[in-house]
């Protein structure tokens, strides 16, 4: 690994540090419409298995994208996949969960 690429891995940590730091401030605030325990809860209330490592997941492909483009791998396919993996399922609920038209 070269400078350039240290000083870059460097980088990315420490923004990664203070976009958490900011969301736990705004998840703090009681003012502000953040909060990051609905990421994490079911239907039920309780926390969700899946909805965890689904976001553990997302950083770490997210990170892993940021990796590849950092050190000049990145490919086409990689993105494609990742979009593919991520944008997908939102896109088919749009699709698929429309709400019932009205008949007025």
């Amino acid at each position: 690994m070269n400078y350039a690429q240290i000083v870059t891995n460097i980088v990315l940590a420490v923004a990664a540090i203070l976009i958490y730091r900011v969301m736990i401030r705004s998840h703090k605030d009681h003012q502000s419409k953040i909060n990051l325990e609905d990421l994490l809860l079911g239907e039920d209330g309780k926390i969700s298995k899946a909805a965890c490592l689904a976001y553990g997941a997302f950083a770490l492909s997210t990170w892993m994208m940021v990796a590849l483009t950092t050190q000049g791998k990145m490919a086409e396919g990689y993105f494609l996949a990742y979009i593919g993996v991520w944008a997908t399922p939102s896109v088919a609920k749009i699709i698929w969960n429309k709400p019932p038209e009205s008949k007025a």
